[in-house]
């Protein structure tokens, strides 16, 4: 058998309708409020998490962009220098430009280019042309009249 609730008298119903009504409203206002209260602590945590990220993109793309060039550096100082310098050297001798090769000699206020860095430098007179200091390379434009020009 099973026992039916016990209802209290219809003048009292409709006060106890009424309290429970408030009580639920109560609970959801509560609910809104804990829901709002955690929407907005959970925004500011994203702003936070946001800014930090940007910050360390920021650094990443600097270490990034540091490591590209020192990978860059190391491939040139490996590449041999005759391919590097090769078009340089076409260059000099399609234009008519004088150029020499390590072991000749240097003539009077003549300054020697590498072409293979373009580093520069004025040899002493009538001294033997020696491999570039900088690159290694053998191969240099000769600019005559020196640093004058």
């Amino acid at each position: 058998m099973t026992k039916e609730p016990k209802l209290p008298p219809e003048e009292d119903l409709g006060e106890e309708l009424r309290r429970d009504l408030e009580k639920l409203v109560e609970g959801e206002l509560a609910v809104e409020d804990l829901t709002a209260n955690k929407v907005a602590f959970l925004r500011a945590w994203l702003k936070d998490d946001l800014h930090r990220a940007v910050d360390y993109l920021r650094g990443l793309g600097g270490e990034l962009q540091t490591l590209e060039e020192r990978s860059g550096s190391w491939l040139l100082d490996a590449a041999d220098p005759t391919e590097t310098a090769w078009p340089n050297l076409m260059r000099c001798i399609k234009q008519g430009k004088p150029w020499a090769l390590a072991g000749e000699r240097v003539g009077h206020g003549e300054e020697l280019q590498c072409l293979g860095c373009g580093y520069r430098v004025t040899p002493p007179e009538n001294s033997q042309i020696t491999p570039c200091h900088r690159c290694g390379y053998g191969c240099f434009r000769q600019i005559e009249g020196g640093l004058e020009r």
